[in-house]
């Protein structure tokens, strides 16, 4: 029983060497994680962007397209372009392709800014999560040297009371 409560210090001192090194090495890992996830995030925003972009691009085709038809069928029925009615529904065409390619840029920026701010949420969580292992590990090195300490102390007075470090004042 002797030997045993001699090493016990020791093992307590390999136990919190385990712990502190347990505790920064899950930070790092939660950290690395975090940051992968702002990348990615960030990378997303920069997609949704460039999907805005398209769909802009798109609707400003079918404006065109849309356009050409209707001046193209008023030539057909023998009108022109320039006047009365034609003026009024090109007009109305463009304002709502314009609205429509408006509108997708927006949405596509809403989502931007969504992916931009998961990814600032991401670096404060990778910031945190290696700040927090650190005390963590700091608070695992005080409290195993504090119970390595009262263990070399009940054995240096002899008192046998070893039960996990602790003697009885």
């Amino acid at each position: 029983m002797a030997a045993i409560a001699a090493v016990l210090p020791y093992i307590q001192a390999i136990g919190a060497a385990v712990s502190v090194i347990s505790a920064i090495s899950q930070g790092e890992s939660q950290s690395k994680a975090s940051q992968y996830n702002a990348q990615i995030n960030t990378q997303n925003a920069g997609i949704a962007r460039e999907n805005a972009q398209i769909a802009a691009q798109q609707a400003d085709r079918e404006t065109y397209l849309r356009l050409g038809a209707i001046r193209a069928a008023q030539g057909a029925s023998g009108g022109t372009g320039d006047s009365g009615s034609v003026l009024d529904v090109l007009g109305d065409v463009a304002a709502q392709s314009e609205l429509d390619k408006q509108l997708a840029i927006r949405q596509g920026e809403l989502q931007a800014r969504g992916y931009s701010n998961t990814s600032a949420l991401d670096s404060y969580s990778a910031s945190s999560a290696k700040t927090g292992s650190y005390m963590k590990a700091g608070s695992e090195l005080l409290s195993g040297g504090v119970n390595v300490a009262k263990s070399y102390g009940a054995l240096s007075r002899g008192s046998g009371s070893t039960d996990r470090g602790y003697v009885e004042p």
